[in-house]
């Protein structure tokens, strides 16, 4: 990548830096988190585009809002580390003074992702388009930045600098003097209040197409205005991602014709004292066209998920959520994927098939969970359900003998349990002997029942019924920060979880390195549904970030 596309990551840098800024003043932004605009740059984007990321706040605006970011110790780290690192990409691209970019940036950043492979040639890789339309407050200030840096260039590359007019815009790219593959033709413009950077000519020439021809781009997008038009908060950041189209990006493959579905992600991030909030819409999953949250208040059945779970998920009516799942999602879905993998680990130890013995059957409240033994260092898992409108026992039951497990009631405390067992027979100095193997567990506590793989997180539960998630004074903080109206929450303990997320999908260490002052600070990420409203999905989620 030549050097012009590395001063899209230095003003990229700039941002990120602004976020974690110490800064004590407060201002209007303070109190709303953000702005209530949209990108203006999506004139220049594809609709066609996988990834679309939009900085909606100048760099200099947004540190005054970091304020309201929690900045201990861990996070003075992650400001040396960025703050080091803007340093020598600055020195890379030549950019001697930050003050060069801040003298002409705007309040708005937009990068996308415009083409999976830029030559459709599958026998040389994955060649993505990318790009970078910032907003100017000045642009003749744009224009001399974009010559002074293009001289630099043109004592230091073996290319020349080609000057030209395309559809009334004059345009600069590079050109290399002799064949050389490792001289793109990284391009620029100034068009109005925009200048826009390409890693190729034709992505910049499409820009300006997409400009002039409004069924070309995303702006007039309708699946993104409906999109947009359910995100109402203020946000400093907004991202619209097209869910298949990303995928193959991430992973570096190309997108086949006959495996493209529309689905698409559309997200907006704001600022609150305890770290951020990003409010999603999802578009392209079959439903109800219109759905009010079902919840008020949190589920009851959290009273009985673990306080020490690292992950947890509760909700009402499972069997309509799966339902919409499956009739939703096509079997080749990126979505459906990453739901069944997350089901792997459950159905691996339990031996159940969680999508067809569990979810359609539970139709009032439920929870799950996942903790860590701290004796094996695996996961143990915890179900409940509200046996008010439909019990699991006896089917579990039944399943479980239909699988050869033996199925017996045995005393626990002042309760009377049920354990699925296996045996096997196991040898030691030369003598065999046999040897139950706990395959699951399950209790009835009214009105609920609780099924599990390990009698000890059972046990916790039925002699220490306070401690539990939902008294938890870290997660009552969380949920808080949360619409009170919902569909219920989806909790991770992000740095317990991680490792075994990285293990499971390895799309995760690809973000974590992308984002990573972000992840290295989360502390826990919840997400709540709010129903669909023009059969877009609405959710909302809190990162809460690392504090002292």
């Amino acid at each position: 990548m030549k050097k012009l596309i590395l001063v899209l990551g230095a003003i990229a840098l700039i941002a990120t830096i602004s976020i974690i800024t110490v800064n004590q003043k407060f201002n209007n932004y303070l109190a709303k988190g953000g702005v209530t605009n949209n990108p203006e740059g999506t004139i220049f984007v594809s609709r066609q585009s996988p990834l679309m990321v939009s900085l909606l706040v100048n760099p200099e605006k947004l540190s005054t809002i970091s304020g309201v970011l929690p900045l201990k110790t861990e996070q003075k780290k992650v400001f040396q580390a960025v703050e080091q690192l803007r340093t020598k990409l600055l020195n890379k691209v030549q950019v001697d003074d930050v003050q060069e970019l801040k003298n002409w940036l705007g309040d708005e950043i937009t990068l996308a992702v415009t083409s999976l492979d830029l030559d459709h040639n599958r026998e040389n890789g994955a060649q993505p388009g990318y790009l970078l339309v910032v907003k100017n407050k000045d642009s003749q200030l744009a224009r001399e930045f974009l010559q002074n840096y293009y001289a630099k260039q043109a004592v230091s590359t073996e290319a020349k600098l080609i000057f030209d007019d395309y559809q009334g815009v004059n345009i600069v790219y590079q050109k290399p003097t002799q064949d050389n593959p490792n001289i793109k033709q990284v391009a620029a413009a100034v068009v109005a209040d925009y200048v826009l950077f390409a890693n190729d000519l034709s992505v910049l020439t499409e820009a300006i197409n997409n400009a002039q021809a409004i069924n070309l781009n995303l702006e007039h997008y309708e699946p993104y205005q409906r999109a947009i038009a359910t995100i109402t908060k203020p946000r400093v950041s907004l991202a619209y991602i097209n869910i298949p189209s990303a995928s193959a990006w991430i992973t570096n493959q190309p997108l086949f014709e006959e495996d493209f579905i529309e689905q698409t992600l559309t997200l907006s991030l704001a600022v609150n004292e305890q770290g951020l909030i990003a409010s999603t819409a999802l578009s392209g999953v079959e439903g109800e066209e219109n759905q009010a949250p079902s919840l008020e208040t949190p589920p009851s059945a959290l009273n009985y998920i673990p306080q020490n779970s690292i992950f947890a998920a509760s909700g009402i009516n499972l069997d309509q959520f799966w339902q919409q799942i499956s009739d939703g999602l096509k079997t080749n879905s990126p979505l459906q994927q990453i739901i069944n993998q997350s089901l792997n680990p459950l159905q691996q130890s339990s031996g159940l098939n969680f999508g067809e013995d569990i979810f359609p059957h539970v139709k009032g409240e439920y929870a799950l969970s996942l903790s860590i033994d701290e004796m094996t260092k695996q996961l143990n898992w915890l179900f409940v359900n509200d046996t008010q409108t439909d019990s699991l026992s006896d089917n579990l039951d039944e399943i479980a003998k239909s699988r050869g497990l033996s199925v017996g009631d045995l005393p626990l405390a002042d309760n009377t349990i049920t354990a699925w067992t296996k045996l096997v027979t196991t040898s030691e100095n030369s003598f065999a002997k046999l040897e139950a193997q706990l395959k699951g567990v399950h209790a009835d506590i009214a009105p609920y029942e609780v099924v599990t793989n390990s009698v000890d997180v059972l046990s916790d539960i039925l002699a220490n019924p306070s401690q539990n998630l939902l008294q938890n004074s870290e997660f009552q903080s969380t949920i808080k920060a949360l619409p009170s109206e919902n569909n219920g929450y989806l909790y991770v303990q992000w740095q317990d979880l991680e490792p075994y997320l990285n293990r499971q999908f390895p799309i995760v260490r690809v973000m974590e390195l992308g984002f990573k002052p972000l992840f290295d600070n989360l502390q826990s990420l919840t997400i709540t549904s709010e129903g669909s409203q023009n059969g877009v999905r609405q959710a909302t989620v809190f990162l809460n970030l690392v504090s002292e």
